[in-house]
């Protein structure tokens, strides 16, 4: 197998807590709600055959508990005024002190050359597109494991939190009401830690940026031996 078709298969930390997980979680629920499905779980075991399709069919279904989690996103953001990131413009914001707001004008102009007079108080819309370049920024420096591990979360605790909003629309259709009821406090826990797994991505990204050296780095040094092979 060629370098290529391995990095093709390999799923990224994201994509095996965000989607697979949350996608196996609902599959399992929709066993003990879909009888016809039960037969899937023999007492014999699972088969490295059949554990395969399970994680493809868990992948597909993660997918498609994103796009439930898309809607659940927006509507928790929009109650608490935008995305944690966004939240650097406001008067009330709580993610940086006011001297590390200050640092982060000035290292917006040395890392990229962006002259902002105040933070505080931008459009949201402006703010957004700078919001993104600074990540990109903090990403080129391999600064970005702290924050991609808060994302990573985030993306599991919204997508376990949307496959409970899926397994309850089914327990309702069938008049559980005790099972609707205890996937509706599942899925409430998953959702306060999304909030607050989201709320440490905001303040993580703008720390990693604070900590960056106004210095850009030196280019990695080619061995005799690379240049030689060139």
């Amino acid at each position: 197998m060629s370098k290529k078709s391995r990095g093709i298969t390999k799923l990224s930390f994201y994509e095996q807590v965000g989607i697979i997980i949350p996608g196996s979680a609902m599959l399992f629920g929709l066993f003990f709600f879909i009888p016809d499905l039960r037969g899937a779980l023999t007492k014999d075991g699972v088969s490295v055959g059949q554990l395969g399709i399970f994680v493809l069919l868990s992948y597909a279904a993660g997918h498609l508990v994103a796009a439930v989690g898309n809607a659940v996103e927006w509507l928790m953001w929009k109650a608490f005024g935008g995305m944690p990131s966004d939240w650097i413009v406001r008067e009330d914001q709580t993610l940086l002190a006011p001297e590390q707001l200050n640092q982060l004008r000035e290292k917006l102009q040395v890392l990229m050359g962006f002259c902002v007079e105040k933070v505080t108080g931008m459009d949201v819309k402006t703010w957004k597109p700078i919001s993104r370049q600074i990540y990109a920024k903090v990403m080129k420096d391999g600064q970005t494991s702290r924050i991609d591990t808060f994302n990573g979360n985030y993306g599991l605790n919204r997508g376990l939190a949307s496959a409970m909003l899926v397994l309850t629309v089914f327990a309702l259709t069938q008049s559980l009401w005790w099972a609707a009821f205890g996937l509706i406090v599942v899925g409430s826990v998953f959702l306060y830690r999304a909030h607050r797994f989201g709320v440490y991505y905001g303040r993580e990204l703008y720390l990693q940026f604070l900590i960056m050296s106004d210095q850009p780095k030196p280019p990695p040094k080619i061995s005799r031996k690379k240049e030689e092979t060139a």
